[in-house]
């Protein structure tokens, strides 16, 4: 947790519960994206505050209002005032390190869930929160820079999507299905990063891959962290009988229960692969090491009668009959040629080099 965030939460401390303090780190103006549609029309415009996005609000549509900026409490609680939100639910909002949840309430349902996606080659965990009503979807972000609902928008562009032919509770299935959507992309993301290091130990263990290997456990960790409860956070949607899910549109929710239980366990797999990289990586290491051991010890005992030769006929007693002999020095290497070749022919034969 960064200092500014640790700052932040320390706002809180002596406050009664309830009280509206935003922990995030993204301070920006307030930006609210309004898309208004019904199976003929679609209408979508930026407005500078929210009582001018729930002025859009009609009966006769669906209408989601996109906020963008938790910093600005002021606005957020205008909204909170028109769904009758109470400051605990608004406090949850707000506090962007919440863990995934859902609020089934009277008329409305709360879901709070992370969003992942990259940026700048960076995972991001960013905090959203979804408040639906009978004919309303609100999305709180803290910034639009990862925002993965641009498939949604551009779905809503098509008069022939089910999606304009739907009621409300299917625009919030459509946007947890494009974040689960996304989470299987970053998991196969890293799967394929499992997958290159775990080759590539195998064929050249280098000693710089205890690190990456460390790094995929942290990121493992981060995904574990953000994805495993939002698997609870679907099945009770699926399960409950609340009012604003109607029958037609719970098969999809049981859908996208199935696929987050699927990343989730991938996930916990992917964990247990890693710890096993780790000692596959120990054990690749320590076979480079024996080998180079096996080869210093195979070239050192070649060498062993190679240096008794020469030191024998290093001596400097007067009286050694061979160092007067002509044919005495290339007999001396004719004679290391043949042990070394012998010994390299016996080390082979033995598989040992």
């Amino acid at each position: 947790m960064s200092k500014k965030r640790k700052a932040n939460r320390a706002k809180k401390i002596g406050l009664p519960p309830g009280s509206l303090v935003y922990f995030g780190e993204k301070e920006k103006l307030l930006d609210i994206d309004v898309i208004s549609y019904s199976d003929t029309a679609v209408h979508e415009q930026k407005v500078g505050s929210a009582q001018e996005a729930l002025s859009l609000i009609k009966d006769n549509q669906i209408t989601w209002i996109n906020i963008n900026g938790l910093n600005n409490i002021e606005e957020i609680r205008k909204i909170g005032n028109y769904t009758q939100l109470n400051n605990l639910l608004l406090e949850d909002v707000l506090d962007t390190q919440h863990r995934p949840k859902v609020e089934l309430l009277d008329e409305h349902l709360l879901v709070i869930i992370k969003m992942l996606y990259y940026q700048d080659g960076e995972l991001i965990a960013e905090h959203l929160a979804l408040l639906l009503g009978e004919n309303y979807l609100f999305s709180f972000q803290e910034s639009e820079g990862g925002d993965v609902f641009d498939p949604i928008r551009k779905l809503l562009q098509a008069p022939e999507s089910l999606l304009r032919k739907s009621s409300a509770d299917y625009l919030l299935f459509a946007l947890l299905d494009s974040i689960v959507d996304n989470y299987l992309a970053i998991v196969d993301r890293m799967s394929d990063a499992i997958e290159s290091i775990e080759d590539e130990i195998i064929a050249h263990p280098r000693e710089d891959m205890i690190s990456e290997i460390q790094m995929l456990k942290k990121k493992a960790t981060f995904l574990q962290k953000s994805i495993t409860p939002a698997r609870e956070v679907i099945s009770r949607i699926e399960r409950n009988n609340h009012s604003l899910i109607q029958p037609r549109c719970r098969p999809y929710f049981r859908d996208l229960h199935d696929h987050i239980i699927q990343i989730a366990e991938t996930l916990a797999s992917y964990r247990d692969i890693l710890w096993g990289l780790t000692d596959t990586y120990m054990g690749a290491m320590s076979n480079r090491m024996n080998n180079i051991m096996r080869l210093l010890t195979l070239i050192s005992t070649i060498f062993i009668p190679l240096t008794f030769i020469v030191g024998v006929y290093g001596m400097n007693f007067e009286h050694m009959p061979e160092l007067h002999y002509k044919w005495a020095y290339p007999a001396c290497w004719g004679v290391m040629l043949l042990i070394t070749i012998g010994m390299i022919i016996y080390f082979r034969r033995k598989k040992w080099l």
